[in-house]
This record gives structure tokens, C-alpha cells and sequence, in this order.
């Protein structure tokens, strides 16, 4: 007699097992924010409690690496924070309430999927086992590229 085991269902995931970059892209908390903007922290900071009123004092950074410094209400100044840190004052409800119906809804509950798995190729070399030099992993793609082109070139 075979013993089938029921699927247990994952648990979901809670605003701690997910990154606040990707919490801040799934509900829309984008944008940049100028100096002297009224802000809220949005996640937990150090010495900052999610939801503490602040003030922008500097924008700093160029292109895709934008990073602020606030002046909290608490008294706390943190400077180099992130933008999925900080939400305009006047939307801080609202985006409590998109990352409370993420959350709720799944969307990230899906595990990971492996780039190899996924394309179905590049597992095999080696025995699928990735090869470790200096203690960085060489992907499986990697190592057959460079054998094709020694190959090639006679080397």
C-alpha cells in the first residue's frame, strides 16, 4: 500500500519574507521625491518605527541610484535611504493598503524559479553541480561556453 502524503499549502508570505524593492514595484510606490517633501517611513528603520512622519532634507544620487536624507519626527536623521522606504506622507494609508492586499493576494507566494530549470538547459554540465572557484560558484552555461571555445580554437 502506498502512503500518499497530502500537499500542504505554503504559508504566506508577510511583509518581513519580502523585499520592500519588490512590495514598493508591485503596488506603484515610485517616483521621485524633492527635497522638502513630507514623507513617512515605510518600512522599519533603524530607530525609526514604520509610519513615523518625516521630512526629506537632501536628495542625493543620479539616474537609478537616488537616496535620501530625512529628518524623522522622532527626533532620528538617517541619511543614504532608499525610495521603497519612504512613502509621500499623503499616501501612506493608501499604500498600506495595496501591500496589505499583495500580500493577501499571492502574488508573492510563487517560489523561485532557477534560470536553468526554466530554459531547461545549462543543468546538465558537470552533473548539474556548479563548480566552485575561491568560493564563487561558476554557472554550468559558463563552463561549456569556455570548452566550445577552446574547442574552436584548438587550444
Amino acid at each position: 500500500m502506498t502512503l500518499v502524503e497530502p500537499e500542504v499549502a505554503p504559508e504566506p508570505a508577510t511583509r518581513d519574507d519580502v523585499d520592500p524593492a519588490l512590495i514598493a514595484a508591485e503596488i506603484g510606490n515610485a517616483g521621485e521625491l524633492k527635497r522638502k517633501s513630507k514623507v513617512r517611513a515605510f518600512t522599519p528603520l533603524p530607530g525609526v518605527p514604520e509610519g513615523t512622519p518625516g521630512k526629506v532634507v537632501l536628495v542625493n544620487g543620479w539616474d537609478l541610484w537616488i537616496r535620501y536624507h530625512v529628518m524623522f519626527a522622532n527626533g532620528v536623521n538617517l541619511g543614504s535611504i532608499n525610495r521603497e522606504h519612504l512613502v509621500p506622507a499623503k499616501q501612506y494609508d493608501e499604500m498600506v493598503e495595496k501591500r496589505r492586499r499583495a500580500l493577501e493576494s499571492g502574488v508573492f507566494d510563487e517560489p523561485e524559479v532557477d534560470e536553468s530549470d526554466a530554459e531547461g538547459e545549462g543543468g546538465e554540465a558537470l552533473g548539474g553541480e556548479a563548480p566552485v572557484v575561491n568560493g564563487v560558484s561558476i554557472p554550468p552555461h559558463l563552463i561549456e561556453r569556455s570548452a566550445a571555445a577552446r574547442k574552436r580554437l584548438g587550444a
